[in-house]
């Protein structure tokens, strides 16, 4: 039995059409990606500001906690939708604190979690 490997198509094979939808939804998926990372962007300076201010209270640091772990996971999984799997180094290089990282889910459900 032989082996052959994978053909890969021609993009001169390729429908034009097809082509342009691929174009369109990789711009979109790539567009979105930048937009969460704004938004996770001010969630994590949120968080530090309310942690670093001796008169935030527990409630609006758990608040901004759980902003943040949903702004972390609204990235991470479209991180995931564009082929990005390594999340570490992007954490990493946001700073993104070991606290959020844990708590990382919906904002609803962690609120939940952290008042147990």
């Amino acid at each position: 039995m032989s082996v052959r490997p994978p053909q890969f198509t021609n993009n001169a094979d390729k429908d034009p059409l097809a082509a342009a939808l691929e174009q369109e939804i990789f711009s979109e998926k790539a567009s979105t990606l930048s937009r969460l990372i704004k938004k996770l962007e001010k969630a994590l300076e949120h968080l530090r500001e309310a942690e670093a201010d001796p008169a935030a209270t527990d409630d609006l640091k758990r608040d901004r906690l759980a902003e943040a772990g949903e702004a972390l996971w609204h990235v991470t999984i479209q991180r995931e939708l564009c082929g990005l799997r390594q999340h570490r180094e992007f954490n990493d290089h946001l700073r993104v604190p070991r606290s959020v990282r844990l708590c990382m889910g919906p904002a609803s459900i962690i609120k939940d979690r952290v008042n147990r």
